[in-house]
């Protein structure tokens, strides 16, 4: 069966719907809804960045049948303007990130772990409203399910290790960044002369201010960049291992979306 084929035997395995007066916040409950995430993800994902097409009108992978997926639609058109891919350990033992890092380290702690990936958002609505409203959604979810743990791959527009290792080292020097748990790219994501690289760059805060919008928002939020950054030349960009421990979460975050965790909460 292809990844195609199984889109039509896609069941949610956490509902919710949370309604606005502008926007629907839900998690994807049918095919039909799945398919309004994946039309937006072929048009930022393959058309905008790859100037690449699929037949299908669809961005989807072998994972998309195994996950729940979280909308926002904007109701006048009913049209998906933001979505997530979620993967949850609790219905889930394999996770898209395996494919580019070696993690094992990490999915052996102890407590319930989320893994977001495929975050996009339609060109015309990449405000900072569209971005609360997918943070409002992840908290429904961690909330419901329990979650300690986030964590993904967070995208770096850059194949260029001088800028990607500058990046790690200003990290670095904010403390956003470790190499605890030994986290490494797979051999197909490796980049050459890693360890050189690193030695060689230099910290610039500058740099930090450059970062795309959703690592920027990981990073308030309390999340740490681990180990070495993985080459993804298919999509050609910098991928970085990043996770999120909710029992660390930056306070303002926390406040402002209120409750993410039953212990932020007790």
């Amino acid at each position: 069966m292809n990844a195609l084929t199984a889109l039509e035997k896609f069941q949610s395995k956490v509902k919710f719907e949370i309604e606005t007066d502008d926007y629907l916040i839900k998690t994807a409950s049918t095919v039909d809804d799945l398919k309004l995430g994946l039309k937006l993800r072929h048009q930022v994902f393959l058309e905008e960045t790859l100037n690449r097409t699929h037949e299908s009108g669809l961005e989807f992978d072998s994972f998309d049948q195994k996950a729940d997926h979280l909308l926002i639609i904007e109701k006048s058109q009913m049209m998906a303007v933001g979505t997530y891919r979620l993967i949850h350990s609790e219905y889930s033992s394999s996770f898209y990130s395996q494919n580019e890092f070696s993690m094992d380290s990490f999915l052996n702690l102890e407590g319930f772990k989320l893994e977001m990936g495929r975050a996009c958002t339609h060109s015309d609505y990449r405000t900072g409203r569209t971005m609360d409203l997918l943070w409002q959604g992840l908290s429904r979810y961690i909330r419901d399910t329990k979650t300690k743990y986030l964590f993904g791959c967070s995208s770096l527009k850059t194949t260029d290790p001088v800028d990607v290792f500058s990046v790690i080292k200003s990290l670095q020097a904010k403390e956003g960044h470790t190499f605890e748990l030994d986290i490494f790219p797979t051999k197909d994501f490796e980049f050459e002369s890693a360890e050189n690289y690193l030695a060689q760059s230099q910290a610039d805060p500058k740099i930090l201010r450059t970062l795309p919008p959703l690592l920027r928002s990981y990073l308030h939020a309390g999340s740490k960049v681990y180990g070495w950054p993985a080459l993804d030349r298919d999509f050609a960009c910098t991928d970085l291992f990043t996770i999120l421990d909710l029992t660390s979460l930056n306070k303002k975050f926390a406040e402002r979306y209120n409750p993410l965790h039953p212990s932020l909460t007790s």
